[in-house]
């Protein structure tokens, strides 16, 4: 450590100061936390102006002898998967098909259901037939209830053409009493899992623009001054490890800066939503997000800090082997394809956040950023897990820290030389 202060901190402090003086910086993060504001309040104003109305469905019953009411039987439907305070979509008798046809069209009326019921042989009433006319797709929510009322209808028709006493048919309907019990006690509440998936993504999207963004920048400071011939004249009064270390805290800290002002405007945007929207009269998010752990908190800033700098320390020793800021890309590819690895892998936490995969993936120090503070929200891993997932990450970092240094120390006199394997080894081989 003594290696490495004070000169480290006097790179570090200039490298801050030079990214957050410049006015470049000053307007992008006044423009980004205007716009993340914004993002964040969008649904209260869209609310507001009409655009989260609930959707509506017109029926047109052409069969006219049905013995429960298409239209109660549809509303019910969709009341019994409404949120809790949402409103569920509107179901209404259509008065006129073709108009009603036409204002579905026109993107006025979400559907239209047409209920017809086909001739059988022997003069016998036959099945009811039901056309759809709407642009929903077919995964969305409000076409797959209409689909699953349409099914329970035709049954219910069946048996009462059947000669089956509709008291007894709607038991037959009854639901099933099913209850779900966790088998770990301390396992995430249904209630709950809503917003802690939520949450979950908003941790692995924020860590990983944090490492990609930040991490760039980290590189393309070191290809701008080496491209500028300025790297000659740092290295004569600090060390190549001093320069490597200076860099990453300094253009993290610029990049971690900006980074707080996006979270700080997110939660100005959340906490504003409340007001903003009991003054216009709409309705909030349809869950709450889960109240955040002491320990959560600690760990996710441990694994958030510890996997940046790891990137952030490889993005600087990439980009000290480029001599033009137009090559950074190319040497950063690999540390970017290892970044979205850990970023898809994550994906898989909300479906089976202890299983096997993810819990192997949640120590690898590469992936432990996003794998594991997901596991924290939304499944239960043991403390040693989370213990083992932070030391082998600060293990990771430090044997990336000796790496990067060596790598750095030969890369930064290196000039118009392609990026390749052979280069890195090279690099690390001669370097001091």
């Amino acid at each position: 450590m003594s290696g490495l202060f004070p000169n480290a901190l006097h790179v570090a402090r200039r490298e801050y100061l030079f990214r957050v003086r410049g006015r470049a910086f000053l307007i992008t993060t006044a423009l980004l936390a205007l716009l993340v504001v914004g993002v964040t309040m969008l649904p209260t104003f869209l609310g507001a102006f009409g655009v989260a109305e609930p959707q509506e469905i017109a029926i047109d019953d052409r069969a006219g002898d049905l013995s429960t009411d298409p239209i109660g039987a549809l509303q019910a439907a969709f009341a019994l998967t409404a949120e809790s305070g949402e409103e569920p979509a509107r179901v209404v008798r259509s008065d006129d098909p073709g108009a009603d046809a036409d204002r579905v069209r026109a993107g006025e009326l979400d559907g239209l259901l047409t209920i017809t019921r086909s001739a059988a042989s022997g003069g016998e009433p036959g099945d009811l037939a039901f056309a759809y006319l709407s642009d929903q797709s077919p995964a969305s929510q409000t076409r797959i209830l209409v689909t699953q009322a349409v099914q329970a209808m035709t049954m219910s028709d069946r048996l009462d053409r059947a000669g089956i006493d509709p008291n007894e048919s709607a038991l037959i309907f009854a639901p099933a009493d099913f209850t779900a019990t966790a088998a770990d006690p301390d396992a995430t509440d249904e209630e709950d899992f809503g917003g802690a998936v939520l949450l979950s993504y908003i941790v692995v999207v924020l860590t990983f623009m944090a490492i990609l963004t930040y991490g760039n920048w980290v590189a393309q400071s070191v290809a701008e001054e080496k491209s500028g011939r300025v790297m000659e004249l740092l290295i004569t009064a600090a060390t190549p490890r001093q320069l490597l270390t200076g860099k990453v805290l300094g253009t993290g800290a610029a990049g971690l800066t900006q980074y707080v002002v996006m979270v700080a405007a997110v939660v100005i945007g959340l906490v504003a939503s409340g007001p903003v929207a009991n003054a216009l009269g709409v309705d909030q998010l349809p869950f709450e997000l889960p109240e955040l752990d002491p320990v959560f908190v600690i760990a996710f800033t441990a694994f958030f800090l510890l996997g940046f700098l790891l990137f952030s320390t490889l993005y600087a020793a990439a980009g000290s082997m480029v001599s033009r800021i137009e090559d950074v890309q190319q040497a950063v590819g690999p540390l970017i394809y290892l970044a979205m690895a850990g970023y898809f892998v994550s994906f898989f936490a909300p479906n089976d956040p202890d299983g096997q995969l993810v819990a192997v993936a949640s120590v690898i120090p590469f992936f432990s950023p996003y794998l594991m503070p997901s596991r924290m929200l939304l499944g239960n891993p043991a403390t040693w897990e989370v213990v083992l997932a932070l030391v082998l990450l600060a293990l990771t970092l430090a044997a990336a820290v000796w790496l990067a240094s060596r790598i750095y120390s030969a890369g930064v006199l290196l000039y118009g030389q392609r990026v390749g394997i052979r280069s890195v080894l090279r690099a690390t081989r001669v370097s001091r």
